[in-house]
């Protein structure tokens, strides 16, 4: 069974480090989110929450646990600590490890674009290939030329 522990906001990763360097085994699931720059930052699945295994029920000093760094509190139902249990856990660790996995290519190479923004709004290309982590290689046919450009992948979208 696993205790539910209540971090301080935005300090599951120094609960956790913290609590780690005390011997408790503890598990917080991470995800890939995109932020608004189109950049994968990882956030925990429940913000603001951590789990800690008490497979030690004997060894856990409660007030040694809601001092440690990170952490706010115990989850309580009234004089009860909310516990899941390890088959949920294991559940949790299968979805987040779907949900970490590689995400899919955004566009097919010689796939018709379209720009969404910027000085080439409106105009269509075509998708090469991919540049780096978050740009891409549009050929774009304009005033009788094609010309080959570097751009963020987020400024254009498929046809």
């Amino acid at each position: 069974m696993w205790y539910l522990l209540k971090t301080k906001p935005r300090e599951e990763g120094r609960a956790v480090t913290h609590l780690e360097n005390q011997n408790f085994t503890v598990y917080c699931p991470w995800i890939d989110k995109l932020d608004k720059m189109g950049k994968i930052k990882k956030e925990p699945l429940f913000p603001g929450y951590v789990f800690l295994n008490n497979e030690r029920v004997e060894g856990i000093n409660y007030t040694k646990v809601r001092s440690t760094r990170g952490v706010a509190n115990f989850v309580r139902f009234g004089i009860n600590h909310a516990q899941a249990s390890d088959d949920l856990i294991e559940r949790i660790k299968r979805q987040e490890a779907l949900l970490c996995a590689e995400p899919k290519a955004k566009f097919k190479i010689n796939q018709l674009v379209e720009f969404k923004e910027g000085p080439f709004k409106y105009l269509q290309g075509i998708y090469l290939n991919k540049s780096g982590d978050e740009r891409c290689i549009i050929l774009l046919s304009f005033l009788s030329r094609n010309q080959l450009i570097s751009v963020h992948e987020n400024l254009v979208k498929a046809i």
